[in-house]
């Protein structure tokens, strides 16, 4: 698999994630690891990270780790648990790594951290799987 073309994919047609400025950082097969940094406009009237956020981050990361087998997916299923709040870091570190990728359906844990490694929220990710390149 190109992850070149996933990462093109992801910072050049995709406006929502470049709205939030997420960014992958490492990518492999099944696995994807992405960074949103903190600023204002992301946060609640609390000052922690809003909940949305913090999801679109785990669903595009867990996403993003789909594509990696060659073929396009949608999300169906998701559940997020947040687990302490989001604040105090300069941005969030989201980690997805693969469950299960099916003939139609591909499942992902993501787990969110801050930088220093505390873990804010934990996530499963299941994605519909429209096409398939991977020969599986």
């Amino acid at each position: 698999m190109n992850y070149d073309a996933i990462k093109n994919h992801f910072y050049g047609t995709l406006g929502f994630i470049q709205l939030l400025n997420m960014r992958i950082t490492e990518i492999s097969e099944g696995y994807c690891k992405g960074e949103m940094p903190l600023r204002p406009e992301i946060l609640n009237p609390l000052g922690t990270v809003h909940g949305g956020c913090t999801f679109a981050l785990a669903d595009t990361i867990g996403g993003s780790a789909a594509l990696t087998h060659g073929g396009s997916v949608v999300t169906v299923d998701s559940t997020i648990h947040y687990l302490a709040p989001a604040c105090d870091t300069e941005k969030l570190i989201a980690e997805a790594k693969e469950v299960k990728y099916g003939s139609k359906i591909a499942v992902y844990e993501v787990n969110v951290y801050k930088a220093d490694g505390t873990i804010v929220a934990t996530s499963m990710q299941s994605y519909f799987i429209l096409s398939d390149s991977s020969n599986k």
